[in-house]
């Protein structure tokens, strides 16, 4: 596999709508970052995900993996993802975010999955000038005056900050589709799990070798799917009570994993908050097809008297790592000609076929 990630980074234009605490009571703060240049709003992580996944489930109809309750040795409750019902295979929301399981089935054995997809904060691109605004319920307290109801207004305030934003999502291809669990100790009730599961066929195996190398033909495969078509397999290898667990999700629905990924994140993200609805819909970005799954672009998108810095980005984009690259002009325009190694931006099936 010659490309190993996917990274891109975008532009759009929002107010911070990812609030903080409250600052003395009636307050709502932004959440906010300073550098030696100004202070910078933020929305968290956390929040891109929560925004990311909300619009692949609109988009493609991905389904939330299910959750249970850990009751830990201090009685104290955790939340956390069903493993192994909540998979890789059966969840692509599994596959692209990752999870934590501190305990399979009834066992102290835990299972964690680092996430294929990375993001940053999608910071603004213009520092915050301490912009606040005030607010009250008039409207209410209109109607309850009209009603004969003694009432005044609860004035309360907010800072605010409209500001461009540039986050970045880079794909390590490399893990997508693939999870490998050595356990020193194999819970029992995950191999009755798995040994539940129908046996693959030769055909359900096609093209995990690729990922799982060599010592396909010492697993036990079961098939993860309907009855007619597979979506993963899971691979068992037990040596006492020592294991090797290994989800690999099918060719055909990895890479339709990895095409609604990036129609979501190329066109535009769902982002309503308190009735607030800017969306992260792109004015402008760039996705290269790398080497190795690292955000080469994210720190040379830059501004320059209101366009793109195309001097910046041209050195971005002669970086090694980068096998091939798109760019979308939007809203925000470059301010000169971009290298010949990027191409603009015609569609995912582009990027599908770079991968190949």
């Amino acid at each position: 596999m010659k490309i190993k990630g996917l990274s891109t980074t975008v532009i759009f234009e929002a107010s911070a709508v990812n609030r903080d605490e409250k600052l003395a009571g009636n307050i709502a703060s932004i959440k906010k970052l300073s550098r030696d240049n100004g202070t910078y709003s933020f929305m968290s992580r956390a929040f891109l995900r929560h925004h990311l996944f909300e619009t692949l489930q609109v988009l493609h109809g991905w389904e939330g993996a299910p959750v249970t309750v850990n009751r830990g040795s201090q009685r104290q409750s955790v939340i956390q993802f069903k493993f192994p019902d909540a998979n890789i295979i059966a969840y692509p929301e599994m596959d692209v975010f990752g999870f934590m399981n501190t305990s399979v089935l009834d066992s102290d054995v835990g299972i964690v999955r680092k996430a294929p997809l990375g993001m940053t904060k999608a910071l603004s691109m213009e520092p915050w000038q301490a912009d606040m605004a005030f607010y009250a319920n008039h409207d209410l307290v209109k109607r309850a005056v009209e009603r004969g109801i003694e009432a005044a207004p609860n004035p309360f305030q907010k800072e605010e900050h409209h500001s461009f934003y540039r986050a970045s999502f880079t794909l390590d291809l490399c893990r997508l589709g693939y999870q490998d669990i050595h356990l020193a100790e194999l819970p029992a009730e995950l191999a009755e799990w798995i040994k539940a599961l129908p046996e693959a066929s030769p055909t359900d195996l096609n093209g995990i070798d690729s990922f799982y190398g060599e010592g396909v033909e010492d697993a036990t495969w079961y098939r993860v799917g309907n009855n007619t078509k597979a979506e993963g397999v899971v691979g068992i290898v037990e040596d006492g009570n020592r294991g090797r667990v290994t989800f690999v999700v099918s060719p055909e629905q990895r890479k339709i994993r990895i095409k609604q990924l990036l129609e979501a994140i190329t066109n535009g993200l769902i982002i309503h908050s308190s009735t607030e609805n800017y969306g992260a819909v792109p004015v402008f970005f760039i996705l290269g097809a790398l080497k190795v799954p690292v955000p080469v672009f994210n720190s040379y998108v830059k501004f320059k008297n209101g366009f793109i810095d195309t001097n910046v980005l041209n050195s971005a984009i002669k970086n090694e790592y980068v096998e091939n690259a798109w760019f979308f002009e939007g809203a925000l325009p470059l301010d000169a000609e971009i290298t010949d190694k990027a191409k603009r931006w015609s569609g995912v099936d582009d990027v599908l076929k770079a991968i190949g």
